[in-house]
C-alpha cells in the first residue's frame, strides 16, 4: 500500500514560475525492501507529476534518511523525469502460473525457477549489456513481479550470478564474473 512518508518544507519552483509542493511516497516491497517516489503537486490545480521509484531501502527510516540528503539539484532532475512523457507499456502476454503454486512439486518449482532466471540472463544478452535497471526484467518479461524477484534473490545469493545496487535513486543488475558461461560472452563483454 502507498504511503505519504514526508513532505518537504521548500517548495519546488520550475522555470515557468509555478510552484509545487514535494512529496515523498513509500511502500514496502517483497523480500521486505521499501520503494519510493517523489510527487510534484502544483498549488495552483493540485495536478501531482509522480516519478518512477526514486531509491529502494530496507525499510521506511530508511528512505525518510535517504531523503535528507536530497538537494536542489536532485529536484530538478526527479522533476524532470516525473514531466517527461512515460513510455507505453508493451502489450501485455498471459503470465504463467506463480512460481509458488502449492500443486506443483518441488522439481516442478525448480525448474521453473531455472527457466526464469534463464530468462532473466537471456535479458542481460538481448541488451547488450552487463548492467541493466532492474525495471528492465520486470517490464520485459511475461512473469509476476514476485517470481522476478524470487529469480533475483536466488541469482544474486545463491549462484552470486549478480549484484542489486541502488545508485543515484534507481535499481540496478549487475553481472558478476560468475555470471560468464551462463550469460554468455557477447553480455560480459560490454562492461
Amino acid at each position: 500500500m502507498d504511503r505519504l512518508l514526508q513532505t518537504f518544507e521548500a517548495p519546488y519552483i520550475d522555470s515557468d514560475g509555478a510552484v509545487y509542493d514535494i512529496l515523498l511516497y513509500g511502500r514496502s516491497r517483497p523480500a521486505d525492501t521499501w520503494q519510493a517516489w517523489l510527487a510534484f503537486s502544483r498549488r495552483e490545480d493540485r495536478q501531482e507529476f509522480v516519478t518512477e521509484p526514486e531509491t529502494t531501502q530496507p525499510s521506511a527510516e530508511a528512505v525518510l534518511y535517504w531523503a535528507t540528503g536530497l538537494t536542489p539539484a536532485y529536484f530538478d532532475g526527479a522533476f524532470a523525469r516525473a514531466t517527461r512523457p512515460r513510455r507505453e507499456a508493451p502489450p501485455a502476454e498471459p503470465a504463467p502460473p506463480p512460481l509458488r503454486d502449492v500443486t506443483a512439486g518441488v522439481d516442478t518449482y525448480l525448474h521453473r525457477l531455472t527457466d526464469l532466471e534463464r530468462d532473466i540472463m537471456r535479458t542481460f544478452n538481448r541488451h547488450h549489456a552487463s548492467r541493466l535497471a532492474t525495471e528492465v526484467p520486470l517490464d520485459e518479461l511475461p512473469h509476476a513481479h514476485a517470481d522476478i524477484v524470487r529469480a533475483l534473490e536466488d541469482l544474486e545469493k545463491r549462484h552470486r550470478y549478480l549484484v542489486r545496487r541502488t545508485e543515484g535513486g534507481n535499481d540496478w543488475l549487475i553481472l558478476t564474473e560468475e555470471s560468464l558461461h551462463p550469460a554468455g560472452d557477447e553480455a560480459h563483454a560490454s562492461a
